[in-house]
């Protein structure tokens, strides 16, 4: 059976966000980059900021010495975050077999469902209009029998639209394209094809033999010269469900106060400590990342021997895993805390040893705490550090 796999691309994705919320920079020359500083590297430039010269990887200096009107953006890794999650939750109504690439990039798997949805490339230009209304997005959908034959094609239309790839035509459809366009060249691999071997093309890339690739690709000639001829058996993989137990907030006020900072680290360690001893799992390892106004990010792990579920233990070793994360004199907009490495929570006691009575009574008023909070609310009772010290302005918004 012939599949259908269909790679949706949004270019410039965190650009194109911005503009559906600010239409005023539409057809402007805009810039992502964090920071403030000139030297700081453009990250995601849009079309007619590259039509002046500006490059992504390039200084801002330089940017804006070619393109004086360029307008830069930090990067908000918020908004990044609700475009790709509504993306995806259209694509469920195609199929449940998706992949995400890298934001506003994902596949999707149609074999087997013509007699529902019509021929892929049907459904791949549906998908694309309902993309363009109800998100106001606009992107290319690559169509064919791989994934690495759709992404290429997605990338090869120079507007918004649908390009379908015959099903037995991908080495043709190839051919005459870059090098570069095939997955594991690679930069110095790239320049070595170029310059020492003179090969431009895929199609002088797919006549050498196998052999022959292997003085420049080693184990991986066989595997290069299967792309070379378009051919691609890899699945579509939906991601792998984690057990990871995730809480993050972002303040309604950027800041670098102590209190706000610690108070909003308290609400986060209540969250996920309630959710794990709902799972009467316990944290074996915490990862905090910081976001920053001017587009940073900072983010560290800690090992926790013996894994903590108990909010007092989770508040104390994130306090801990924060002063050593947060170095900048930087206000911060957001905060992210992950549980990981989950252990199933140790409550049984020794029946020889003496019972340790500080534990069980922070055992008891953890298990009142949670009674409290299921009976009434969430934020029925918290801790005192975790309760907003400017008023209610000052308390963060939780993403679920």
């Amino acid at each position: 059976m012939d599949r259908d796999i269909l790679h949706v691309c949004i270019p410039h994705f965190p650009i194109a966000l911005a503009r559906v919320v600010d239409h005023s920079l539409r057809e402007r020359p805009v810039a992502l980059a964090p920071g403030h500083s000139g030297r700081s590297i453009i990250q995601c430039v849009s079309p007619e900021a590259e039509s002046d010269g500006v490059l992504e990887g390039m200084p801002v200096f330089r940017a804006l010495r070619y393109c004086p009107s360029l307008i830069l953006l930090p990067p908000d890794p918020r908004l990044e975050a609700k475009g790709n999650r509504a993306l995806l939750d259209l694509s469920w109504h195609y199929t449940p077999l998706w992949e995400p690439s890298t934001p506003g990039r994902f596949f999707l798997d149609l074999t087997g469902s013509s007699r529902l949805l019509g021929p892929g490339r049907d459904a791949a230009a549906r998908l694309d209009r309902e993309i363009a209304d109800r998100l106001s997005l606009r992107g290319s959908v690559g169509v064919a029998g791989n994934k690495m034959i759709s992404r290429i094609a997605s990338g090869c239309l120079h507007h918004p639209g649908v390009c379908d790839v015959l099903r037995g035509s991908e080495a043709s459809f190839i051919a005459p394209l870059p090098v570069s366009v095939l997955p594991g060249i690679g930069l110095v691999r790239e320049r070595t094809l170029l310059t020492d071997l003179n090969l431009h093309r895929v199609e002088e890339l797919a006549a050498l033999t196998v052999s022959q690739l292997g003085l420049l690709f080693g184990p991986f000639s066989r595997l290069i010269h299967q792309r070379a001829l378009g051919i691609d058996p890899s699945p579509v993989q939906p991601p792998e469900r984690t057990r990871d137990i995730t809480e993050e907030s972002f303040l309604a006020r950027e800041d670098n106060s102590d209190e706000v900072l610690s108070a909003e680290l308290c609400r986060l360690a209540e969250g996920c400590g309630m959710r794990l001893r709902g799972l009467r799992k316990a944290a074996g390892r915490l990862t905090l990342t910081i976001h920053y106004s001017d587009g940073m990010s900072a983010r560290r792990s800690a090992d926790l021997s013996p894994p903590a579920w108990r909010d007092q233990d989770l508040i104390t070793h994130l306090s801990d895993l924060f002063s050593k994360t947060c170095t900048r004199r930087v206000r911060v907009k957001g905060l992210r805390l992950s549980c990981r490495n989950l252990a199933d929570a140790d409550r049984q006691l020794d029946l020889f040893a003496p019972a340790d009575r500080r534990s069980l009574r922070r055992d008891a008023l953890q298990e009142a705490l949670d009674g409290i909070r299921e009976k009434y609310d969430r934020d029925a009772i918290r801790w005192g550090t975790a309760l907003p010290v400017g008023g209610p302005d000052q308390k963060g918004e939780r993403l679920k």
